[in-house]
């Protein structure tokens, strides 16, 4: 098996006597130049830096009689994670240290269990929009030093948000800084986490006027009731062809889902990719000609329905178990939903909405075009 350490800042001294032993054996240890210098007076293995790019090198490495570090817990948006989707867990085996989330709760009085965590490292600053957007305290894997300036200019329409960055924890070097997005706090290393407390409002749906559109957007409360329809899980992938204006990948992203928008007019990309915030991905092209890599557990057609093979071809690349969604508002796509519903079942409902309006000095309700809605199951279990 291939032993994986994980090390904090504060290096040799605070590993466990079972990591210590195991770097001693190791004639070879894999790490980055940063944990491999905690260790260089300890240990007599060959030290090895990784490649760079990591990830596509890691194939090619010879781990036999190797060990490798990483930081804190390498099964926390660590190293550790990428093995085992590589090697298999039962390959390795992990000996973690307190993970940087474990070290910041710790200073702060949080509890880890009741903390989200969005990382910067593998994201985008979009996410810390979203996750604000919920009004629950969280914390932030910081890509550099400069994520916490990031932070509070992609905060700023939130005063009084509160900023925290913890540098170098358990180092010798640890630092504690206070600010808000009005005077983020000054950050001087890459080894950073930012505790965001929000201010202002909750959102847990967006508004129609928060979304850059042309006028093709799935429209609240209709957007609303398909995401739920759709069944929002973390982690789980939405495929969601013809996406207009993306309102449904952004609501599904902000419920904790992966997405990706399929759009064939080069114009609507630039505004998807305009609501997406890094997000989520966008394909300029046309399905089901053109598909995302990956099974998506859930599909959702927005646009696109009656082209010939659209739906064939989507229920195919659906995951078993997952879920197909479609609306309607033209008699033709109306038909199409039929036609589906009769070869693959499903329920089929009609959602009627009505607005405020005026005549004159009065007010009226003023209806808006209905939707047709199909659901649908695909046969079998996620995985």
């Amino acid at each position: 098996m291939i032993p994986v350490v994980g090390i904090g800042a504060d290096g040799w001294e605070s590993l466990s006597l079972k990591a210590q032993n195991t770097l001693h054996d190791a004639p070879i240890i894999h790490g980055s130049p940063r944990q491999l210098d905690l260790i260089r007076d300890y240990v007599n293995a060959d030290l090895r830096p990784w490649p760079s790019p990591l990830v596509p090198a890691l194939p090619d490495i010879d781990f036999t009689g190797s060990a490798v570090l990483a930081s804190g817990d390498p099964m926390f948006h660590g190293i550790g994670t990428t093995l085992a989707k590589l090697l298999g867990a039962d390959a390795l085996e992990v000996i973690p240290a307190p993970s940087s989330v474990s070290l910041a709760c710790a200073r702060l009085g949080w509890a880890v269990n009741e903390t989200p965590v969005v990382s910067l490292v593998t994201g985008e600053t979009g996410a810390v929009v979203t996750q604000a957007d919920f009004g629950q305290r969280f914390l932030v894997l910081g890509r550099s030093a400069q994520s916490a300036a990031d932070i509070a200019a992609a905060l700023a329409h939130r005063p009084g948000t509160r900023l925290t960055a913890l540098m170098d924890l358990g180092g010798v070097g640890e630092r504690v800084v206070e600010g808000d997005v009005g005077k983020p706090p000054i950050t001087t290393s890459n080894l950073c986490i930012i505790a965001v407390e929000p201010a202002g409002p909750t959102r847990p749906w967006l508004s129609d006027a928060d979304l850059t559109t042309d006028g093709q957007l799935t429209k609240s409360p209709i957007r609303e009731t398909t995401v739920c329809a759709l069944g929002p899980t973390p982690g789980r992938l939405l495929w969601d062809i013809g996406g207009g204006t993306g309102s449904i990948s952004v609501e599904w992203v902000r419920h904790g889902g992966r997405a990706v928008c399929v759009e064939q007019q080069e114009t609507r990309v630039s505004q998807i990719r305009d609501n997406a915030r890094g997000t989520f991905d966008v394909i300029h092209g046309s399905a089901p000609e053109t598909l995302p890599e990956g099974t998506p557990e859930a599909i959702f057609i927005g646009g696109g329905v009656t082209v010939d093979g659209m739906v064939d071809a989507l229920w195919s690349a659906l995951a078993p178990g997952g879920r197909l969604v479609v609306n309607a508002v033209t008699l033709e796509s109306e038909a199409v939903l039929w036609e589906s519903r009769k070869k693959l079942g499903g329920e089929v409902r009609r959602i009627s909405i009505e607005r405020a309006g005026t005549v004159g000095s009065f007010t009226v309700l003023r209806p808006a075009l209905p939707v047709l809605q199909w659901i649908a199951d695909k046969p079998g279990g996620l995985s």
